[in-house]
C-alpha cells in the first residue's frame, strides 16, 4: 500500500471533488456545537433536488464527506439542496463551500480547492443500439449528433471544445433519458451506473429498444471542490483524512454498507486505493475501456 504522501506532496495535489457550501446557513454545525477558534464553518451541499436517493448509492458520498470534516476536525454545516449548476456558481463566488463529487478539469484547476480523489467516471456517449453512430468515429458523431448533456457539467465545454455541433443543454440529469426516448436527442453524456437506474423508473408503458454505451471517451476522478479562501492547512488534513480512510479500510466498508462493489481486483478499486493517483484529473480515451 502507498504511503500517506508528505504534507508538500499533498499541498501540491489539492483537490476536492464536492461543494461545501458555507454561506450564511441557518443550521447547526454537524457533530460540532458552534464554531472552532471563532471560524466560520464549511457549507456541505448534499446531492441535487434529492437526486442522491435515485441512484445506485443514496448517501454514500454524504456520508464519506461528513465523516471527514468531523474526523479533521472542521466545523461544518449541511445546505438545502439546489441545482448543480447554482451550486457550482455559489461555490465560485462565495466562501468556505464544498460540492462533490466534482470533476476536476484543467479549466476548473485553479478556482477551487481540491481533496481526493473520491470517485472515478468513464465518460461515455450512450444511445440506441441499432442507430448509426454505434460504428462512426468520435469527431464524426460530434459533427453531427443532437447529444443531450447536464448544464453546468464539465461534460458540457468539453464536448463543445471537441467540436461537438448540436448541444442540448437539461438542468437536471434525470431529464436526458426521456430526451432521448422522446427523440430530441440522438445521444446523451451521462455515468453508466446512473443511467441504469434512471432507466428503471421511467414510464414503463414507453417503449423501449435496447440503448448501449456508444463510445468510451474519457476517464476522469472525481474530488471534492472547496472554494478558494479556505485555509491550507484544512486541505491538506481533510487530503490526510481521506488517504487514512481508504488505508483503514473504512472507505471499503462504506461502499459495502451502501451495497456498491468491494471486489479490490477491479481497476476502479484499484485506482481509488492507489494513493498515487491522488491530483490526477481526466484522460482521453477515445474507445478504449480501461
Amino acid at each position: 500500500m502507498v504511503g500517506v504522501p508528505g504534507i508538500l506532496g499533498i499541498a501540491m495535489i489539492l483537490g476536492l471533488s464536492g461543494i461545501l457550501n458555507l454561506s450564511a446557513i441557518p443550521a447547526r454545525a454537524h457533530g460540532i456545537d458552534g464554531y472552532i477558534d471563532g471560524t466560520v464553518p464549511y457549507t456541505i451541499h448534499l446531492s441535487e433536488n434529492g437526486v442522491e436517493a435515485l441512484r445506485p448509492e443514496p448517501g454514500y458520498f454524504d456520508e464519506m464527506v461528513l465523516s471527514l470534516f468531523t474526523k479533521s476536525g472542521l466545523s461544518h454545516i449541511v445546505a438545502k439542496q439546489v441545482p448543480w449548476k447554482r451550486v457550482m456558481e455559489e461555490a465560485l463566488k462565495g466562501s468556505r463551500h464544498v460540492i462533490y463529487p466534482t470533476t476536476r478539469t484543467i479549466d476548473r484547476e485553479n478556482s477551487f480547492k481540491w481533496v481526493g480523489p473520491v470517485s472515478r467516471t468513464i465518460w461515455n456517449l450512450y444511445g440506441y443500439a441499432d442507430a448509426k453512430w454505434q460504428n462512426m468515429a468520435f469527431d464524426d458523431i460530434l459533427k453531427g449528433a443532437r447529444i443531450g448533456v447536464l448544464m453546468g457539467s464539465a461534460r458540457e465545454p468539453y464536448l463543445r471544445e471537441r467540436g461537438a455541433k448540436y448541444l442540448v443543454m437539461v438542468p437536471r440529469e434525470d431529464l436526458l433519458l426521456p430526451m432521448l426516448q422522446a427523440d430530441r436527442v440522438d445521444l446523451i453524456a451521462i455515468g453508466g451506473s446512473v443511467l441504469r437506474h434512471y432507466r428503471n423508473i421511467v414510464d414503463p408503458t414507453v417503449q423501449h429498444r435496447d440503448i448501449d454505451g456508444i463510445l468510451p471517451y474519457r476517464s476522469c476522478f472525481l474530488y471534492l471542490a472547496i472554494s478558494n479562501d479556505a485555509a491550507l492547512d484544512d486541505i491538506i488534513k481533510l487530503q490526510i483524512t481521506l488517504d487514512k480512510y481508504k488505508q483503514s479500510g473504512q472507505f471499503m466498508e462504506n461502499r459495502g454498507k451502501h451495497g456498491l462493489s468491494t471486489n479490490q481486483n477491479s481497476s476502479f478499486l484499484r485506482a481509488m486505493l492507489n494513493l498515487e493517483n491522488n491530483g490526477v484529473g481526466c484522460v482521453d480515451m477515445f474507445g478504449r475501456d480501461d
